[in-house]
């Protein structure tokens, strides 16, 4: 990737990180007003709550004013299975917990209570994608980065729709088969496709 690349890349990831940062704080100011009283939700969760988004907060800040931005040669592609298989695992878990965290409110009796958890729950797997990116050591390849974003967007819809619109199982069974999908397109890209690009260059097509 050229320097001018390497830029845009980096600014896309530093607004995604900053409007997750931003949902995760009116999250936090609806699900816990100041000075009022939350009885829904436990102290334990208020706290761990503030501590993601403090540390998001202070995270960013720091690639944002005491990180130098990274020269083209580190962004290399991904080649072995053995550099895919860290982020593989994080895609396949993000979104699996995505998929199923709607289902920890669906008896809950405030609809609005979930509503507000859904956004700190998204907020939270946007923002730590881009902080991912914008590190040098945890960076993902990133195209597998933007799936592994649209598949997690993608799977916390469809866990909102079968937990709280589709009760009976038979009907459900559809966006979990939707989901699968997603989860075997994630593995596809990341190793069918390097296999069949080392092919292609081995065997140039001619010109």
């Amino acid at each position: 990737m050229s320097r001018r690349e390497v830029i845009v890349c980096r600014g896309i990831w530093y607004v995604m990180a900053l409007l997750s940062l931003f949902g995760l704080s009116i999250s936090l100011n609806l699900l816990w007003p100041p000075g009022g009283k939350s009885p829904a939700l436990s102290r334990f969760l208020r706290d761990g709550a503030v501590s993601a988004t403090t540390f998001y907060a202070v995270t960013l800040l720091r690639y944002l004013l005491f990180t130098d931005t990274p020269s083209s040669n580190s962004y290399k592609d991904f080649t072995t299975d053995k550099e895919r298989i860290p982020q593989v695992v994080f895609a396949e878990f993000s979104t699996l917990a995505l998929f199923c965290s709607p289902y920890l409110l669906v008896d809950h009796p405030d609809h609005d209570v979930w509503l507000y958890m859904s956004l700190f729950t998204i907020s939270l797997f946007t923002g730590g994608i881009g902080l991912i990116q914008l590190s040098d050591k945890f960076r993902m390849d990133m195209k597998h980065a933007y799936i592994t974003l649209l598949c997690g967007w993608l799977c916390w819809l469809l866990g909102s729709y079968v937990f709280i619109y589709l009760p009976s199982m038979p009907v459900a069974m559809i966006p979990i088969g939707v989901y699968w999908i997603f989860s075997l397109s994630i593995l596809l890209y990341n190793f069918c496709s390097e296999e069949f690009s080392i092919n292609s260059r081995d065997s140039p097509l001619p010109a």
